[in-house]
């Protein structure tokens, strides 16, 4: 396993492909009954996006990736709940851009993967040919007493404001996920609200990055969960509400995620994002300490 010769340089390792086209074919293709499911609902949930090979074999590169906290200088590694102080256990880690970091640690080549490939093919099957890929995401939620839940929230509401989005998240289990290790829930037809809806930081602490949508209990109705067997995925639009419980199991809960997007477009003026503007966090004071700029989507 490699070290980051450079660290504040990482990102400079980064090469989207050419046209962001897959270097292999995809092996799973959409039924016009899934697509309209889709727009219908704003989720849906595929139960082998890639076999278990491949699934543990990325697994076992993500385990070393988090146990080195590969990119906390670059504010790439943080705790998503907490205030992410570096003398406290994370309680939900996160870590951005896991194909930067895997590539120069393990020789993870994310455009080589079933993984990649299904996903894309997938996604402009759901947003339309001229989609791109925009990032990644490793998620966390190791086994704890002090396990906590990912609120109710739109991915949206973390992005510029400046921006109206059409884009989806792909959340890939890498084990079987299920409601009581932290499976993904969603609120169906969320995503046909007129906006992004209004957000707070956990707890109300500015120096907590993670969000969730103010009151709640006044969407939580049609919630679906998607338990999935090891290598299947959740497809859901940006706007859409969604959810993660605590781990209340043995074992640690891990997925993978990519952000795809098609026909962003600049707002004549800027949404509310007064949730963003207040925070102070311990990840986004590495990140300009170490001239990270690499953002995603």
């Amino acid at each position: 396993m490699e070290t980051l010769k450079n660290p504040h340089q990482a990102q400079d390792d980064f090469v989207l492909p050419e046209n962001n086209k897959p270097t292999k074919e995809p092996t799973i293709k959409l039924t016009s009954e899934q697509i309209q499911f889709f727009k219908t609902n704003g989720f849906l949930s595929i139960d082998h996006l890639i076999d278990e090979k491949e699934a543990t074999c990325i697994r076992d590169q993500y385990d070393k990736w988090f146990a080195a906290k590969v990119g906390r200088e670059h504010g790439n590694f943080f705790d998503l709940l907490s205030e992410d102080t570096d003398d406290k256990e994370a309680v939900a880690p996160q870590l951005l851009w896991p194909s930067i970091y895997g590539k120069i640690m393990t020789k993870f080549d994310l455009y080589d993967t079933q993984m990649y490939v299904n996903a894309y093919e997938i996604s402009k099957s759901l947003l339309g040919d001229e989609t791109t890929f925009k990032g990644d995401h490793a998620i966390l939620k190791p086994p704890s007493v002090n396990s906590l839940p990912t609120p109710w929230h739109q991915d949206e509401a973390y992005w510029d404001p400046t921006f109206t989005y059409e884009s989806l998240g792909v959340w890939v289990a890498l084990q079987p996920v299920s409601v009581e290790n932290g499976c993904m829930q969603f609120i169906a037809g969320s995503h046909r609200t007129s906006d992004v809806l209004p957000h707070h930081t956990q707890n109300n602490n500015p120096r907590i990055h993670g969000l969730e949508v103010d009151n709640p209990s006044d969407y939580q109705k049609n919630i679906i969960s998607c338990p999935l067997p090891i290598g299947g995925a959740t497809f859901h639009h940006c706007r859409t509400l969604h959810y993660t419980g605590p781990n209340c199991s043995n074992e640690p809960r891990r997925a993978y995620t990519l952000q795809f997007q098609c026909n962003t477009k600049k707002r004549d003026e800027p949404r509310l994002n007064t949730w963003n503007e207040i925070k102070t966090t311990e990840r986004e004071k590495r990140a300009k300490e170490s001239g990270w700029n690499l953002r995603a989507p």
